[in-house]
Parts: structure tokens; C-alpha cells; sequence
């Protein structure tokens, strides 16, 4: 059975011998290959069968994440670990967006850490390291927040309503309101949320957080 090759896209000559370094002492009998440039890149993933890239965004020649996600697509059996000298919201929420099985560490983290992403991203498994997750899940925070915040008060009720598939007539009698003040709400909730049905109303409101899942019933 091939053992996976480490394929080190880092242009930067200290960092790139603390992988190298890693690597060797403490994973072992892995084969190596330097990359410095994009052609390079492409052309050890077309050569190895379990490529496990490990690159320095920062010093790399790629023009966005999209490029990457591109590159890691047309070669579905690499692994990628990025490697950041800081933790950039702009770069890793969109990183985990279009990358969802990339992993993160930064260069500064310790020795343990950095092992364990190697030997994560190796075994196809997820890792971030805490400053990662903490910049990831704020994020996250806030877009649920922000989702929220769409609707008044009145209308996040009604979003609760439709999606236990209640009627308008139903919601009508039940908050003592007309059926025409039902059916503005729920045209200004569609208008909102750039939604054309109940059944993409709900699939928004639990992507989105705008329901709990626990009150939810098909």
C-alpha cells in the first residue's frame, strides 16, 4: 500500500525545515516533496496518489482560496493543511466555506499541535487549532445573529409558526390577528429572507438558526 507523500508548498525557508523537521521525526517513512511554485504543485499531485499538502497561503503564488478549492477538486484524494503566520477571519471562514476538509494551525503554535494537524489532515480528519475555532465560531455567531436580525420581532414568531406548519388561518386565530395582517407578514418575511415558499422558508430558517430544531416536526 502507497504511503501518502507530503507535498510542502511553503516558500519560506525556516518554516518549510520545521515541517520537513516534524515530519520526519515524528510521522516518519513519509516521502517529501518540495513545491515552490503553482505548476509544481499540480504537477506532485498528478504524481502521488495520497498527496497531503501542506501550504503557506501567505507566500504561495495563488490568486484567492478559489484557485485552491479548484485545484483540490480536480485531485479529490489530496489533504490540505493550511498554515498561517495569524488566524485572518477574511481568510478562514471563507476557507471553510469552499475547503470544508481543509485544516488549519498556525506556524507559531507548539510542537504538539502542529504534530497532531499533520496527523489529522493525514488521516482525513478535521483540525483547527483553538485560535482557528475561536475566529470560526464567533463568526458563525454572528451570522446567526445577523439572520435574526433580518426580522422584526413579530415576523421571527411567525417564521416559528409556519414552521411547525401551521396555516395562516391557524396563526390568524391563534395571535388575534386578521388574516390579511397574517399574509403582509408572511409576504414581508418571503421578501426578507428571498424565499418563495413555506417549504424554503423552513429550509432557510434551519440553515440559518432561525428555529429549534427540538420544535421542528415533519
Amino acid at each position: 500500500m502507497n504511503k501518502p507523500t507530503f507535498v510542502l508548498a511553503v516558500n519560506q525557508d525556516l518554516i518549510r525545515l520545521g515541517f520537513e523537521y516534524l515530519i520526519q521525526a515524528e510521522i516518519r517513512n513519509h516521502p517529501i516533496e518540495i513545491v515552490t511554485t503553482k505548476s509544481e504543485l499540480r504537477r506532485a499531485l498528478a504524481m502521488n496518489d495520497l498527496p497531503v499538502v501542506v501550504v503557506d497561503f501567505e507566500t504561495f503564488d495563488f490568486s484567492g482560496i478559489e484557485e485552491v478549492a479548484t485545484l483540490a477538486q480536480a485531485f479529490s484524494e489530496s489533504k490540505w493543511l493550511f498554515v498561517s503566520e495569524k488566524v485572518n477571519e477574511t481568510f478562514v471562514l471563507p476557507l471553510t466555506s469552499a475547503l470544508p476538509g481543509a485544516n488549519f494551525v498556525l506556524k507559531t503554535n507548539t510542537h504538539d499541535i502542529v504534530v497532531a494537524a499533520l496527523q489529522s489532515t493525514m488521516a482525513g480528519k478535521k483540525y483547527f487549532c483553538s485560535e482557528a475555532l475561536d475566529v470560526i465560531l464567533e463568526g458563525r455567531t454572528r451570522k446567526h445573529i445577523d439572520h435574526k436580525s433580518l426580522l422584526t420581532p413579530t415576523e421571527n414568531e411567525l417564521v416559528q409558526l409556519l414552521a411547525q406548519g401551521k396555516t395562516t388561518k391557524e396563526i390568524a386565530e391563534e395571535r388575534c390577528l386578521s388574516h390579511h395582517t397574517v399574509n403582509t407578514h408572511r409576504k414581508n418575511i418571503f421578501r426578507k429572507l428571498e424565499v418563495n415558499s413555506v417549504q424554503e422558508l423552513i429550509k432557510y430558517a434551519l440553515k440559518h438558526g432561525l428555529v429549534d430544531l427540538t420544535e421542528y416536526y415533519i
